[in-house]
């Protein structure tokens, strides 16, 4: 078992990450901390993994106590009812979590991108654990044949599914963060919660009731459900650049140059000349103009909020802090209009 789990953290860790690193990667114009993505990760990995696994294997021996239900019976109960309810439910818990710091003063999770990313990334977490644990009894019943094959069907083929899962329930908290009424903001969580539960539960249902059958069609779906995640992100990503050129239009001629409006909202050509100021000027001059671009970002972000009604002490700070540490910055040359 010790060999299958070198192997898996091995060979399961590179790819997740991958998948990590390019998901944080869409979101173009205000990422997420990347603290606060760790911190999502690791809930996903730990807390989410442990109290799932335990909660739901007690339900289903409780259960099987009770109704005296055979073990074939009990499996099939199991993948598609109480896995599904008890680890969307921890993972859930991790982006109620951050969703309630951000609405405490945090202020990282924005809209429905932010939640869609964190949601995702715990998820992700979710992923590696478990996938590392199963590859790993894989090889100790099934050699190492049994552990590459189980490695390509989960971790490659399906290795997005728990990310899509809880993406959902993070897409939840994203929406109701922007919207007005409470109705709203009660409903969101609670349907992306239950989508997450019905897309996991789909997932476990077919190839233990059906079989190879039912293997091949959760795949088909799955890649489907994988190609609209993507999809909505494209369009997330789109959505939060036309914030950004709608609320730092009206500061063209002030705080920056239409120039710089120009590369700020762009979706790569800014990434690209930062990498190459980088590699010309250095660390600092590198460090000082994203910094400027993120402030700038995060200013058209906090003048949307106040454009949806939001107010307050520490929305006033934040954007007062914000103005003036982008004064400070032109006026100490930073420039990222070239």
């Amino acid at each position: 078992m010790l060999v299958g789990l070198i192997l898996g953290v091995m060979f399961v860790t590179p790819i997740v990450l991958t998948y990590l690193f390019f998901i944080r990667w869409v979101d173009r114009f205000e990422p997420e901390p990347w603290w606060l993505i760790l911190v999502a990760f690791a809930w996903g990995a730990i807390f989410a993994t442990l109290g799932g696994g335990i909660t739901s294997s007690i339900a289903q021996s409780i259960t099987a106590a009770i109704f005296d239900a055979s073990p074939k019976d009990m499996d099939v109960v199991g993948a598609t009812v109480f896995a599904p309810v008890f680890e969307e439910s921890f993972k859930g818990i991790g982006v109620s979590l951050i969703a309630l710091a951000s609405a405490l003063g945090l202020r990282e999770l924005d809209g429905p991108l932010d939640g869609a990313i964190y949601g995702g990334v715990v998820g992700l977490g979710f992923t590696l654990t478990e996938d590392i644990l199963y590859v790993a009894n894989q090889f100790a019943t099934s050699g190492f044949g049994g552990f590459v094959f189980l490695l390509f069907l989960r971790t490659v083929l399906l290795g997005l599914s728990h990310c899509t899962f809880t993406a959902c329930t993070g897409l939840g908290f994203g929406i109701a963060t922007e919207a007005k009424s409470w109705p709203v903001k009660i409903m969101m969580p609670l349907l992306g919660f239950g989508a997450a539960i019905l897309m996991h539960a789909m997932h476990n249902f077919l190839p233990t009731v059906f079989g190879d059958e039912g293997l091949v069609l959760m795949l088909l779906i799955s890649w489907a459900i994988d190609i609209l995640f993507f999809v909505l992100l494209a369009l997330l990503v789109v959505r939060d650049r036309t914030i950004v050129i709608r609320e730092l239009f009206s500061e063209v001629g002030g705080l920056l140059h239409p120039k710089e409006l120009q590369l700020v909202s762009s979706y790569f050509a800014l990434g690209m000349k930062n990498w190459g100021v980088l590699f010309s000027r250095g660390w600092s001059a590198f460090r000082m103009r994203r910094k400027k671009q993120l402030q700038l970002v995060e200013l058209a972000f906090i003048k949307s909020r106040r454009r949806r009604g939001e107010a307050g002490a520490d929305l006033d700070r934040k954007e007062a802090e914000l103005r003036r540490d982008i004064v400070m910055a032109n006026r100490q040359g930073v420039w990222i209009g070239s």
